[in-house]
C-alpha cells in the first residue's frame, strides 16, 4: 500500500506542477448503508469526514481522497433468551479520483461536478454486549478491499475562489473476511464540502480577462 500511496503522490505532484488549477476540499455529509447481507440488510445512517486534494486542468483534475467515520452505522441483534449484542462498522478509505467541472470559469463560478474514484476500503466491525457501546467484546477486521465510487454534484462560490459543494456519491465495495465475500458493503453518500480552487499561469490570466470584461459590460 505504501507503493500505491507513493505513486498517487507522484501523480498529483506532476499534475500540479504542469497543471493550471489546484483543488482542495474538506467535506462531511450523511451516509446510508446499502448492505445486502442476511444480517445487516437494514439501511443505517452515519456521518463521515474526509479531505480531497487534486491538480490539473481547470476543467479536469486528478487527486487523492481520504475519509473516515465520525459516527458508525449500528445494528442490534438478539432473540428471546439470548443476550442482545450491538455491532457497529468502522471504515477508512484512501484512494484516487478523476474530477470534472462543467463551468465557464470553474474556479470562480457555479459548476456541475462529476467524478469517478477507486481505492481501498478498510472496514472493521466492533461488537458490544447489550444496547450501548460501553461493554466492548471485540473487533473483527475485514480484508482491505478495492472498491469504486461515482459522484455527481454542484459547486458555487461563497467568496472569490472559496466554494461550497453538495452532491450524491455511490460507493461500491464488498465486505470480505479471509478471502470470502460476506456481503456487499455498498453505501450512499450525501456529500457537503467546502473547497478552495487556486488557478495559475495562463488559466489565471484568462480568468482575470473574462471577469474584467464581464464587469466592464455593466
Amino acid at each position: 500500500m505504501k507503493q500505491i500511496t507513493l505513486i498517487l503522490a507522484i501523480m498529483l505532484a506532476g499534475m500540479t506542477a504542469y497543471g493550471q488549477q489546484l483543488f482542495f476540499e474538506a467535506y462531511s455529509g450523511y451516509n446510508l448503508t446499502a448492505y445486502n447481507g442476511m444480517t445487516y440488510n437494514e439501511s443505517k445512517g452515519y456521518i463521515p469526514i474526509g479531505f480531497k486534494i487534486a491538480g490539473g486542468h481547470e476543467h479536469v483534475q486528478i487527486g487523492i481522497d481520504y475519509r473516515q467515520h465520525i459516527t458508525n452505522p449500528t445494528y442490534q441483534l438478539g432473540a428471546a433468551g439470548v443476550d442482545l449484542v450491538t455491532y457497529d462498522f468502522e471504515e477508512t478509505f484512501y484512494g484516487a479520483f478523476l474530477r470534472g467541472n462543467l463551468s465557464t470559469l470553474p474556479a470562480y463560478r457555479f459548476g456541475l461536478i462529476g467524478s469517478v474514484g477507486a481505492g481501498y476500503y478498510n472496514p472493521k466491525i466492533n461488537s458490544y454486549l447489550g444496547e450501548g457501546t460501553d461493554n466492548k467484546q471485540g473487533t473483527t477486521e475485514y480484508d482491505r478491499k478495492l472498491g469504486y465510487n461515482f459522484y455527481l454534484g454542484i459547486s458555487a462560490p461563497i467568496y472569490a475562489q472559496l466554494h461550497w459543494e453538495i452532491g450524491y456519491q455511490l460507493n461500491m465495495v464488498d465486505h470480505v473476511l479471509d478471502g470470502e465475500v460476506l456481503n456487499a458493503g455498498n453505501y450512499h453518500s450525501i456529500h457537503v464540502g467546502l473547497s478552495g480552487n487556486l488557478v495559475f499561469g495562463n488559466t489565471e490570466k484568462k480568468c482575470r480577462r473574462v471577469i474584467k470584461k464581464g464587469r466592464s459590460n455593466y
